[in-house]
């Protein structure tokens, strides 16, 4: 997956760096209108997969937790050891929904604040730390 996700990030990189070569066409409206249509609902599509999966994950480590402490084969500290507690995946879904909120929030207020440029970034930035500073300050409650 990281892979992917690498090959992904550099041939984006490398679109951009052309983007301004006569080679390469200008955005129109149909472009813009396919991407919508079809490269946005698959986007959303994988992130509710991902969701799902992880939530399936949870449910399927608590029932296997469950089934091996009632065999009373091996004691509980050593499954609780073994396989991720729900507590840990909770934290990765709040996590990405922290994060996916607080992006939303800066894409939302860089619309308002057209043209895009240098503060638009800005405002991503802000927003993204921000998540990150939920998500720190949700665990560090959830220690106490």
């Amino acid at each position: 997956m990281k892979r992917f996700l690498l090959l992904l990030f550099c041939c984006l990189t490398a679109g951009e760096a052309s983007a301004q070569s006569a080679l390469l066409p200008t955005l129109d409206a149909n472009a813009v209108e396919i991407a919508r249509r079809v490269i946005f609902p698959a986007i959303a599509l994988f992130l509710l997969g991902y969701f799902v999966l992880a939530a399936i994950k949870l449910v399927l480590n608590y029932l296997l937790k469950n089934k091996i402490v009632d065999t009373a084969i091996i004691s509980e500290s050593v499954v609780e050891r073994l396989l991720p507690g729900p507590q840990d995946e909770l934290n990765k879904v709040v996590k990405w929904v922290a994060l996916l909120l607080s992006t939303g929030a800066g894409l939302t207020a860089c619309n308002w604040y057209l043209p895009l440029g240098l503060h638009s970034v800005i405002i991503l930035v802000f927003s993204t730390a921000l998540g990150f500073l939920a998500y720190y300050l949700f665990l560090r409650r959830q220690a106490k």
